[in-house]
């Protein structure tokens, strides 16, 4: 079996990561290439382009990547065809994901969009689009597949759940060890992409001095995404970094042992969601990019964690802090309020435990290849373990109904939702 995959950003490859382990635990001769980055390349796939080369945040941001873009999308449709791939998976990353669609599907080459855009926030026709362009959309969040089939459009649309479920309860199985001498512990994470690192960690640099003023002996501990380079860092931290614990690669363990977070607003507010950890998110773009998007998107939240975790009436379960709110001083009086008044992180870990539901439950990596599978009228082998449990795979019935429409059934579970 081969496939084309495309994770243009850090969240996207981590989720590619997981769909290809449990994707070649039922296929043993798969082969892949495409774009995405350290996961998708630990997983075998064959890089044609680096993630760390189109990931932008915001609308102007964009714009400096548009031509090589185009030609890396020419590129791929042609390596498509000359690999007479099986299908392509498409994770996230719609500005260039949904017209490599509409070339895919020309050039006759089955498309899964896994992690559909958020067309439940903004852009909302594009709903229309992903559902002609896939012959499946897979999701992780509850709330999406509702959205979907309030419109009409749900027919091919799975919820799978969210792989970081998994991620995170197999970091937490090793807790880490508490600050020492009843020290508390501040973790900042100023993102995974350039341009953001540059606005938020100065941000969260200031805020940090000033929390390391108002509470002497608290630890600051940065996680530093892998594409974030040590240089850029230290240029960014300047002096301080010489008072910091930084690490990379794995910190869910960290977080559930830490009693704030600093972070910048994506994928990371869900990783804080699902550790327990109270935090402050940071959001900054350019100006101009952050005024349209201000006339875009119609949600009432931009932290992931926020919205997931509403209880219907607008509460927020952690603040955010956007553009020019987004200070050293406002961030850390938002952090401080968290180490002083133990009420308010207790109120924000109520919200969480909503927030955590419509994630699913464990095994979205599993769901996901089953469903991708199906969608392409491949059958599984039975025989394959699942990840991390050493248990088998229960048989597997795949039925495609030569629409967009799937159903799975693995065992005796079966249903569009985990």
């Amino acid at each position: 079996m081969k496939l084309l995959v495309v994770a243009g950003e850090v969240s996207g490859d981590h989720h590619a990561g997981a769909l290809l382990a449990a994707l070649a635990r039922r296929v043993p001769d798969l082969s892949v290439f495409g774009v995405g980055g350290e996961r998708c390349e630990a997983a075998g796939v064959r890089l044609v382009a680096h993630q760390r080369d189109l990931a932008v945040v915001g609308f102007v941001e964009a714009f400096s990547k548009v031509l090589s873009s185009r030609r890396l999308g020419y590129g791929l449709i042609d390596e498509a065809r000359r690999e007479r791939v099986d299908g392509a998976v498409l994770i996230d990353f719609p500005d260039f994901n949904l017209p490599l669609a509409k070339l895919l599907r020309k050039a006759g080459v089955p498309v899964v969009f896994y992690v559909s855009p958020q067309v439940w926030a903004w852009r909302s026709r594009r709903a229309r689009k992903i559902a002609d362009r896939g012959r499946a959309i897979l999701v992780l969040f509850g709330f999406e597949k509702r959205w979907y089939d309030a419109r009409g459009l749900g027919r091919g649309v799975t919820w799978v759940g969210h792989p970081l479920v998994d991620e995170v309860a197999r970091e937490l199985a090793t807790p880490a060890a508490p600050p020492p001498d009843g020290r508390r512990r501040v973790v900042l994470m100023p993102g995974s992409r350039e341009g953001e690192v540059r606005r938020i960690l100065p941000v969260l640099r200031g805020a940090a001095d000033l929390l390391e003023a108002r509470f002497p002996g608290i630890e600051i501990v940065l996680v530093r995404a892998e594409p974030i380079s040590e240089a850029l860092v230290a240029q960014l931290a300047g002096p301080s970094l010489s008072r910091w614990t930084v690490v990379t690669g794995p910190h869910l363990a960290l977080l559930a042992a830490s009693d704030v977070l600093l972070v910048a607003s994506g994928t990371a507010t869900l990783e804080g969601l699902l550790s327990g950890v109270p935090m402050v998110v940071v959001y900054k773009l350019n100006r101009l990019s952050y005024l349209l998007g201000r006339l875009l998107v119609k949600v009432p939240h931009f932290a992931m964690a926020n919205l997931v975790s509403d209880p219907g009436t607008g509460e927020r379960a952690v603040p955010e802090l956007l553009q020019g709110e987004a200070n050293p001083a406002r961030v850390a009086e938002e952090a401080a309020r968290f180490l002083e008044e133990p009420g308010r992180a207790d109120r924000t870990r109520a919200l969480y435990a909503r927030g955590r539901a419509d994630l699913g439950p464990p095994g979205a990596g599993d769901r996901a290849a089953e469903a991708l599978l199906a969608a392409l009228g491949v059958a599984a082998v039975a025989t394959a373990e699942r990840a991390g449990s050493g248990e088998p795979v229960e048989p597997v019935t795949t039925v495609t109904t030569g629409t967009t429409g799937t159903t799975v059934e693995c065992g005796s579970g079966a249903g569009e939702a985990p």
